[in-house]
């Protein structure tokens, strides 16, 4: 026997290995040693009828040939290729194809979204953000609205099962409503008003309303999106009178209106989160417990029922949920991941890269090589810079030669990034020289 062979027991391989004695006892039988190697037996049943050659062609035309205006299945595919012969040279059935999907851990027809960042300052305003989370001060709140919630009727009344609940798939639409909802960093309780709109007269009402149940002497600091609503001027009105100061006059702009908000000489000071950077805000994870618990799967005959149902469930959630979220991303990893998401577009050649996308992509990595450096690998900067070379063609059909700025972008990028990767590179050799 194999084991015995090299004086080892049944027992301490399987103690070893984690699996059972039985499945040792199969396996040796199944294996023998020639030269010190262990080899596998030849195994009953007929030899593979689709070679390497095969199989690849099928992972390449499934991944790479879309069908035109559709996508592919298993069985639309073998279908396809069968009435095609000249594709593959043999006939395949539906099973094979999805085994051999399957083996090489290939799932084209899986889906899953993620948020790109494009905001080119999206770094220091998470670094701003997370800063406040890690060392919060003692006002802190986030803000933010949740819209168009439905009031949705279901056509016939659920049935219980014993695998569970029915509900009826199709059902009437009685109105939306909007929740304007403020959680507290500290203790997690959440101060909400249900409304008919999100525009700037009821969120400055919002806002007046939370800020007169909260202590006169102390600042109050709240964290929120870029809604056009959170600077107009109407409320940074109600936030000039509500800290005792005077208005500016020449806050004639929305950036020149951020960045008063922003300043702490006052006692209300906003902190806004970057474009598409909404994850910051951890008002939206008590959104989707407010989905999981309150919403999903209920049914309201008007907007009336819906908003009391939301009500009960602030209630219910301030008196015996509620708890704060304990903050701990510190954007780790994240600097590596966009240039090489930005890599991986460019070298696929994706015919979804827009002109303003792109701009704003070669705008975050300018940031990116002028002030986190070296957080991203230096062959991902080296990568970065190849690829840009090697995509002139792709990268022309994407700008307009007439568009001045973006242009200047993409040089100034490449100039950057030549410039780092040169005193990067001459670092290195004097450490080597040094170590010599």
């Amino acid at each position: 026997m194999l084991l015995k062979q090299y004086k080892i027991s049944a027992r301490q391989c399987a103690w070893y290995l984690g699996c059972s004695l039985t499945t040792i006892y199969e396996w040796s039988k199944r294996i023998i040693a020639e030269n010190f190697l262990l080899i596998d037996k030849e195994r009953p049943g007929h030899k593979r009828i689709f070679t390497e050659e095969h199989r690849l062609k099928v992972i390449g035309y499934y991944c790479q040939n879309p069908l035109p205006g559709s996508k592919w299945s298993f069985r639309w595919m073998a279908k396809y290729l069968n009435q095609n012969p000249s594709i593959l040279g043999r006939k395949i059935s539906a099973s094979t194809i999805h085994r051999i999907l399957q083996e090489h851990a290939i799932r084209p027809h899986l889906i899953k979204y993620f948020l790109q960042i494009t905001d080119p300052n999206f770094f220091p305003k998470m670094g701003h953000i997370s800063y406040l989370y890690l060392n919060p001060p003692k006002y802190l709140f986030c803000w933010d609205e949740c819209t168009g919630l439905q009031a949705l009727e279901r056509l016939s009344p659920e049935m219980l099962t014993n695998n569970g609940k029915k509900i009826e798939f199709q059902y009437k639409r009685h109105g939306t409503i909007d929740l304007c909802a403020i959680l507290n960093y500290h203790t997690g309780r959440v101060f909400g008003k249900c409304t008919d709109n999100h525009r700037q007269e009821t969120l400055a009402k919002l806002l007046e309303e939370h800020v007169n149940e909260q202590p006169l002497n102390e600042q109050l600091h709240y964290v929120t999106d870029n809604l056009a609503g959170h600077s107009t001027e109407l409320l940074c009105r109600k936030v000039a009178k509500l800290s005792g100061v005077d208005y500016p006059d020449n806050l004639n702009t929305q950036d020149k209106r951020r960045q008063w908000l922003q300043s702490d000489t006052k006692r209300i000071v906003f902190h806004f989160t970057p474009y598409h950077g909404s994850w910051l805000n951890l008002i939206e994870i008590w959104f989707g417990i407010l989905h999981s618990k309150c919403l999903k799967d209920r049914e309201f005959s008007n907007v009336d029922e819906l908003t009391q149902s939301i009500y009960e469930f602030l209630d219910t959630w301030n008196e015996n949920f509620a708890h704060p979220f304990n903050w701990k991303y510190t954007g780790e990893g994240l600097e590596e991941k966009v240039v090489k998401r930005l890599i991986t577009w460019l070298l696929t050649e994706t015919k979804s890269m827009k002109e303003k996308f792109f701009h704003n992509q070669i705008l975050l990595m300018i940031n990116l090589s002028n002030e986190y450096w070296e957080k991203v690998p230096f062959k991902y900067w080296q990568s970065l810079y190849n690829t840009l070379l090697e995509k002139q063609g792709y990268i022309n059909d994407i700008i307009n030669k007439e568009k001045v700025k973006v242009n200047e972008s993409l040089s100034h990028l490449m100039s950057t990034i030549q410039e780092k990767i040169l005193t990067s590179s001459k670092k290195n050799e004097l450490k080597v020289q040094d170590s010599a």
